[in-house]
Parts: C-alpha cells; structure tokens; sequence
C-alpha cells in the first residue's frame, strides 16, 4: 500500500531529485500508477491514463 500525499507535494519532493521536467513526469506518473503513492486531496484515488497522451 502507497503512502498517501498531495500532488503537489509529489511532484514538488520529485523535483528536487529530477535533472529535467520530464523526469519528473514521468517518475510521478510511474509511482502513482503502480501504486507506490496514492493521491489524496484534490486527486485522490487518481491513475494516469498514458493512452490518451499523443506525441
């Protein structure tokens, strides 16, 4: 069971490790799908859905 945060604070806590923007995209998006995190507050319970982002 993941740790419950906010996404700002998650993305925030990230971003201090990450070398780029997209870095910390794609570590949020991986923890929160895989359920490492869970999102409370605003987005609680959201996932990420990869298949409606195009290129």
């Amino acid at each position: 069971m993941g740790r419950n945060v906010t996404l700002l604070d998650l993305v925030n806590a990230v971003a201090e490790h990450a070398r780029s923007d997209a870095e910390v995209v794609a570590t949020v998006v991986w923890m929160v799908n895989q359920g490492h995190v869970r999102l409370r507050g605003t987005f609680k319970g959201a996932r990420f859905d990869l298949t409606t982002i195009t290129p």
